[in-house]
This record gives structure tokens, C-alpha cells and sequence, in this order.
């Protein structure tokens, strides 16, 4: 653009006519107009060169003052790229960042986790071994105690319920096996009762040749003894209360 604006200034010489042959040369006319002397074509030709100059160096200026205006606008659009770029690779570390970080903190949480549990299960089984450690130090206490509440329950159940010794004495006579001669030794308070139940009995029995039913002070209320040719058949309170306690007994052994 400057090069251009200065060929514009500039404005070619004027051509000085070529002298024709002295054989050719018209004869002078009257009204030739007067040839301008050496100085004055010194003169113009001077003040041509000065405005030729001054025109150069207005261009020049012009084209340093665009050269000027680029170089500013390349720093500042390079100045651009540069934030862009730093923008650019701040937001790409900071996302790589948040996602390292989050893979850490992610890492961190399971394994807290595991310890947590590990932990709790290390509470859990300590907690089991030391329930464990006490009912093995406890059970036999516990059992005595179960028993002695079954005695309590018991014995007031056979005072209050008379049915107790009619289902004792049934389950007692089903064991029988020879019916020669069956004798059944009962409480004192429960002799009356029992005596009125004798054709019941027989009937049980069937075949029954002999019943004798006596009363015993060794028998506990709602029990009773059973005695054949063939055996004993111990069924009194007592006796069962005591079988229960050896089987406890020995499953907590086992």
C-alpha cells in the first residue's frame, strides 16, 4: 500500500526534443516561444527532486506506521493465543486434577470401608467368644435354675389339676406287660382318686387278672410306681424331674 502511494507521487521527466540536422533545421519563425535558460531548468528540476523526496518519505512514514499497526495487532492476536492456550491447558490440568483426585479419594473410601468391616467383624466375633465364654460359665447355673422353676411349676400344677395323675397313671400302664398281678403304689392325696378310677383302669388293662391300689407316704402327689412279676415302672414326679435334669446335664457336657 505504501509502494503504491509513492509511484503515484511520482510524475516521469519531461523529454527534451532531439536537435534536428542543420540540413533539416526550419528556419525560425517569428513566433517561436523564448527557450528557457540552463538556470531556470536547474531550478525546476530541483524543486522536482525536493517534492519527489518529500513524497518518499511520507511514504515511508506511512508504510512504518502500517508496519507499526501489524506488528501490534500479530503481539496482540499472539498475546490472544497465548491466554487462549494457558486457558486451555489450566482447564484441561484442572479436570485432570479433579479426576486424579477423585480416584484417590474414591481409593481412600474403600479402603476405609474394608477396615470398617474388618473391624466390625473383628467386634462381632469378639462379642460372640465373649457370649459364648459366658454361657459356658453360666449354663450349669442356668439349667439348675430352669429345673428348679419346672419343680415349682410342677408341683403346683399336680395340687391344683387332678387330671396330672390320671394322665401319669395312663401313660405308666401302657408300659405294662405282664398283667398277672399289677400293683400301684400312690400320694395319700391321690389314693381316693385313683381307687374311683379302677374300672377305668381295667379297661386299660385289658386282661388285667389282679389290681391292687395302695397308698404310699414315698410317693409324691400326681406320680405313682407300678410294680408286676415282670418289674418296676417308676413314674413319679420326681423320677422324670430328675431324668430331665441328667439329659440337660449331659447335652451341656456334649
Amino acid at each position: 500500500m505504501a509502494v503504491t502511494s509513492f509511484l503515484a507521487h511520482l510524475q516521469p521527466l519531461k523529454e527534451t526534443p532531439r536537435a534536428q540536422p542543420l540540413g533539416e533545421q526550419a528556419r525560425p519563425s517569428l513566433s517561436r516561444a523564448p527557450v528557457a535558460s540552463p538556470t531556470e531548468r536547474e531550478q525546476e528540476a530541483q524543486a522536482r527532486a525536493a517534492q519527489i523526496t518529500a513524497e518518499a518519505q511520507q511514504a515511508c512514514a506511512q508504510a512504518q506506521r502500517e508496519a507499526s499497526e501489524l506488528l501490534e495487532d500479530a503481539q496482540v492476536q499472539a498475546e490472544a493465543m497465548r491466554e487462549a492456550a494457558w486457558q486451555e491447558g489450566f482447564h484441561e490440568g484442572r479436570e485432570a486434577g479433579q479426576t486424579a483426585a477423585a480416584l484417590e479419594l474414591q481409593r481412600d473410601q474403600e479402603v476405609q470401608t474394608a477396615q470398617a468391616r474388618a473391624q466390625l467383624q473383628t467386634l462381632v466375633d469378639a462379642v460372640g467368644a465373649a457370649r459364648q465364654e459366658l454361657w459356658n460359665a453360666q449354663e450349669a447355673e442356668m439349667a439348675a435354675f430352669v429345673l428348679t422353676i419346672a419343680r415349682q411349676v410342677v408341683k403346683t400344677e399336680v395340687t391344683q389339676n387332678p387330671e396330672v395323675i390320671a394322665h401319669v397313671l395312663q401313660n405308666a400302664l401302657r408300659r405294662v406287660t405282664d398283667k398277672d398281678q399289677v400293683r400301684i403304689r400312690v400320694s395319700l392325696p391321690d389314693a381316693a382318686q385313683v381307687r374311683g378310677m379302677r374300672e377305668d383302669l381295667l379297661n386299660l388293662m385289658d386282661g388285667v387278672k389282679n389290681l391292687e391300689i395302695v397308698d404310699d407316704r414315698r410317693i409324691g402327689q400326681g406320680g405313682c410306681v407300678v410294680e408286676t412279676n415282670a418289674g418296676t415302672i417308676d413314674a413319679k414326679i420326681e423320677t422324670q424331674l430328675d431324668e430331665v435334669e441328667r439329659a440337660l446335664a449331659h447335652a451341656l457336657d456334649n
